[in-house]
């Protein structure tokens, strides 16, 4: 699922449209840090790292974090600790939203 969610934000990106996306539940495991490839998969945090250089905004959510016991240390650079006020105001200020 995060692997179609990234794909699409790329395509977006590349269309010159403003794209965010808030990593909610285990979602917010796609952000960490120095993860381990399963053989034959794609690398998300390089996808991610590549997305955000291109300006994709990235938040995880503060209580997924936690329930994950993430340290927000571990997750890739340039990713919020966020909130669902933050995702909130994302949302009213949107013209699209999708979810994945």
């Amino acid at each position: 699922m995060a692997w179609h969610a990234l794909r699409f934000a790329g395509a977006a990106l590349t269309e010159d449209m403003a794209v965010r996306v808030h990593l909610l539940d285990d979602g917010v495991e796609v952000g960490r840090k120095n993860q381990t490839i399963p053989e034959d998969a794609v690398n998300l945090e390089d996808l991610l790292r590549e997305l955000i250089e291109c300006g994709l905004e990235v938040s995880a959510c503060g209580m997924s974090l936690d329930d994950c016991h993430i340290d927000e240390n571990i997750m890739i650079n340039g990713i919020e600790r966020g909130s669902m006020k933050a995702l909130a105001a994302w949302v009213n200020t949107s013209d699209q939203v999708m979810v994945f």
